[in-house]
């Protein structure tokens, strides 16, 4: 189905002012936020830059899509290796929940490749959804490796030292083949060096790698219009994008915005969060990047703020996402409150 896109706003946009995100108490500003935007082609051309768009950012776990690049790319070579199902693909770029569907499926990715979840260098933290975490301390001693949120990232990279024919021990130190891969697949498509910027340690032990923002927004410019690359790296952005659509509730969880832009969005648009107020996504019929990073580090900032983009360049925006980028505070009764809005640069009407 076709789409008509018409921007509500004069592109491209520049501006040295962030976009203000504006947490209201009754129709006051009590709060607010700068967020940092670039929306880039997949030749680095600014379309909407807002803030410091050369400012260095660690995208964190925004870049899983970009980071499975390495994995889709050595899968497609193999034909004697299990099958890595459409779904999983979602599994492998996750910030979840750890909620059973996403525990499960994990156990089950790594049981098909003869993994054992101890192999997992990522850590044990209880769910991060509120039920789940209750049903787990009522139910086990303590949270296992398959509960973290990045444990299908992690389970990916173990999957891709297999298929690389290399030890799995150290997978996670940036020294390690698995890591140089990505670390590869990176470079190309961000246009930089990503080393000859600090680098550090992400909260799951794998390696946080730092760049531009504008280049992080040329590199999901890259995976959104992915025919610009050559074709084996094309076909592996193609599988990772058709196995996040497929299967929306693995990539993150219930009540997350990931999850329901790929539930409205489908194959039209692949996005996803990042700790510290970072969000990404590649617009793939217009061929367009965008990563924002709130400079205190705020996701309700970040959510807002991206629905302002994708407002601005002219999607219409479904009801099912009012809560994350039209957000409404509420006290305890249930009773509304105040707002949390945007302002600067980014025209707000519908016209």
């Amino acid at each position: 189905m076709t789409h008509m896109i018409t921007p509500r706003q004069t592109l491209p946009l520049h501006s040295d002012e962030p976009l203000t995100v504006k947490v209201n108490r009754n129709h006051t500003m009590e709060s607010y936020h700068a967020v940092d935007i670039a929306v880039c082609d997949a030749d680095g051309k600014v379309i909407i830059g807002l803030g410091d768009v050369e400012r260095p950012i660690f995208p964190r776990s925004a870049m899983k899509p970009l980071q499975a690049i390495a994995l889709a790319e050595k899968y497609a070579q193999s034909d004697m290796m299990p099958v890595i199902e459409d779904s999983e693909w979602s599994l492998i770029c996750a910030s979840h929940n750890g909620q059973p569907i996403h525990s499960a499926a994990v156990s089950h990715l790594l049981t098909k490749f003869d993994l054992e979840p101890d192999r997992l260098s990522c850590g044990a933290h209880w769910s991060i959804e509120r039920n789940a975490m209750v049903e787990q301390v009522q139910n086990l001693k303590a949270p296992e490796r398959i509960h973290n949120n990045c444990s299908g990232k992690h389970s990916g990279m173990l999957i891709l030292a297999r298929l690389m024919g290399v030890a799995n021990d150290g997978y996670a130190a940036i020294t390690h083949p698995v890591q140089q891969s990505i670390i590869g697949v990176l470079d190309a498509i961000t246009g930089v060096d990503v080393l000859s910027h600090k680098h550090g340690i992400d909260g799951c032990g794998a390696p946080a790698v730092s760049a531009p923002l504008g280049n992080w927004a040329r590199a999901f410019a890259l995976f959104a219009n992915h025919n610009q690359l050559p074709p084996h790296r094309a076909e592996a952005c193609a599988r990772i994008i058709r196995g996040i659509a497929s299967a929306p509730l693995l990539l993150a969880g219930e009540r997350r915005l990931c999850s329901a832009l790929a539930a409205a969005f489908g194959t039209r648009i692949t996005g996803k969060t990042g700790a510290e107020g970072v969000y990404a996504a590649a617009l793939h019929e217009l061929g367009l990047g965008v990563v924002l990073k709130c400079r205190d580090g705020q996701t309700r900032a970040a959510e807002v703020a991206l629905g302002a983009v994708l407002h601005a360049i002219g999607y219409n925006i479904p009801a099912s996402l009012d809560n994350f980028f039209r957000p409404v505070l509420r006290n305890w009764e249930g009773d509304e409150i105040g707002d949390i809005t945007f302002d600067g640069g980014i025209k707000v009407s519908d016209a």
